[in-house]
């Protein structure tokens, strides 16, 4: 082209190949520990934030669009069907956040309950210490003392950016908390049918795509236990050795 030789470029034809795939670098245990302990230290509030994102997995629109009325602190169990979605105008919120099996019931463990039932009792005295009262549509991170009004997502992600630097953990994103919940449940042993709808993921394959670096030891383990199953039963040593059962006619 640059020679004239050519009339055309055929590079403009070319199908260039697609973009490697993100590896998720989760934070370990304790790293997700020192951060909403670092947190509860500044805020307790705040660190019940980061505690529901690591425990539900959920996006940081969901969690910020997450109501009072969604959370059944008695059968621990949350309901995400909102989020918080970013547009040209500023964050607006949906019903149905991103896809319709990102509808879904979520449970929670007792640690988590309590924190929750921690900080809805400080909401209410807040409240009630300002002349005013929650909302029964109350937010359950609300930048109004009624809960009428959520938190910015992008306000939390500004947040925890210097919160991470603060504890020398730059590499960990906000968003890695929900890559924290899926690998820890995969390693763990949970089947990704259950981890794809804990995350809100409408296919596991996208779930197994995704975390497939964590399948590998589960797939290990289930090795070990087909040979488990297949391999003859050794006696133990010392025992007399079991009598075939041409041997015991004889």
């Amino acid at each position: 082209m640059r020679w004239q030789w050519l009339t055309e470029n055929p590079a403009v034809h070319a199908s260039p190949p697609s973009a490697p795939r993100n590896v998720p670098k989760p934070p370990e245990t304790d790293e997700a520990r020192e951060l909403i302990m670092t947190a509860a230290a500044e805020d307790p509030e705040w660190a019940a934030y980061l505690r529901l994102a690591a425990a539900l997995g959920a996006r940081r629109g969901e969690v910020c669009a997450l109501r009072w009325s969604a959370v059944d602190l008695d059968a621990g169990a949350v309901v995400i069907n909102r989020a918080l979605i970013r547009t040209p105008d500023g964050f607006v919120e949906r019903d149905y956040p991103k896809t319709a099996s990102s509808r879904r019931r979520v449970a929670i463990d007792p640690g988590t309950v309590a924190v929750l039932t921690d900080h809805r009792a400080y909401q209410a005295e807040r409240a009630v210490a300002c002349g005013a009262s929650l909302r029964p549509d109350a937010y359950v991170f609300s930048v109004e003392v009624d809960g009428s009004r959520p938190w910015n997502p992008m306000v939390v992600t500004h947040r925890f950016t210097r919160l991470r630097r603060r504890v020398g953990l730059e590499h960990v994103r906000l968003h890695d908390l929900r890559h924290y919940v899926a690998t820890q449940l995969i390693s763990g042993g949970v089947d990704v049918r259950t981890v794809a709808g804990r995350l809100g993921h409408a296919n596991p394959s996208v779930t197994l795509s995704t975390y497939a670096a964590w399948v590998p030891a589960r797939d290990q383990d289930a090795a070990l236990l087909m040979g488990s199953l297949l391999d003859p039963v050794r006696p133990a040593e010392g025992a007399a050795p079991v009598a075939s059962d041409a041997e015991s006619h004889q």
